[in-house]
């Protein structure tokens, strides 16, 4: 089975975006709207939702006569109590960059509305890859994707981590020299499978970078509810 898989957005989701526009209860006005379904539907066009995972045994929180390791504690309590873990890389591709980079120079708003838009659309796509991923491993528990960067879970790791699954050849995804990913709306994650898992498959804010000063947080709100 490869493990390179491309999925379809049919359509982002209208109210996550509008969220992450700092809209949250509020009803936005007939020209946001109607800037949000346009900018929605030229997304749509260049979106090439892809990704990549390999999944491998865990042994004592380290994959065995591997040179990659899973540093540090967050991720460590994370993975307890897990037999696997999965490393996945998903990606809407270069062309969804370059559509943001044409919105700043159209307009600020339908750039901020396309970016948004865009960071929905690759959560959409980890979603639908998740639940690909474990119809391989009918009766196991999962944790909740769990990012590099998180907590203590290093950024500077994410060359080794893309090369080990060999993201950069397969998907196009590569890192720069400040460990940020190209394309830009892109993600790296682990994500721990077991039986009686302690860790929630929904995400937390324990050791989220921006759990001080996040918006949802401030009005007793998660950006996973």
């Amino acid at each position: 089975m490869d493990n390179v898989q491309s999925v379809t957005i049919e359509q982002v989701n209208y109210q996550e975006a509008l969220r992450y526009l700092g809209f949250r209860d509020k009803e936005p006005d007939d020209t946001t709207k109607e800037l949000l379904f346009a900018c929605e539907k030229e997304l749509r066009r260049v979106i090439d939702g892809k990704f990549i995972y390999k999944v491998f045994d865990l042994v004592e929180g380290q994959i065995p006569n591997c040179a990659f390791t899973l540093k540090g504690d967050a991720i460590q309590k994370h993975l307890e109590g897990c037999d696997k873990v999965v490393l996945m890389c998903a990606t809407v591709s270069a062309g969804v960059d370059a559509l943001i980079r044409k919105k700043q120079i159209i307009g600020m708003a339908e750039a901020m509305i396309t970016d948004s838009l865009a960071s929905v659309a690759v959560e959409q796509v980890c979603e639908q890859a998740e639940k690909i991923i474990m119809k391989n491993f009918p009766g196991y528990q999962h944790t909740w994707r769990f990012g590099l960067g998180y907590g203590d879970f290093p950024l500077s790791e994410q060359k080794d981590f893309l090369e080990l699954i060999d993201a950069p050849k397969r998907i196009g995804v590569c890192v720069n020299g400040s460990s940020m990913l190209t394309p830009v709306k892109s993600v790296t994650c682990v994500m721990g499978i077991g039986h009686n898992l302690k860790t929630e498959n929904v995400r937390n804010c324990d050791f989220c970078n921006m759990r001080e000063r996040c918006q949802f947080r401030k009005e007793g709100k998660s950006c996973g509810e």
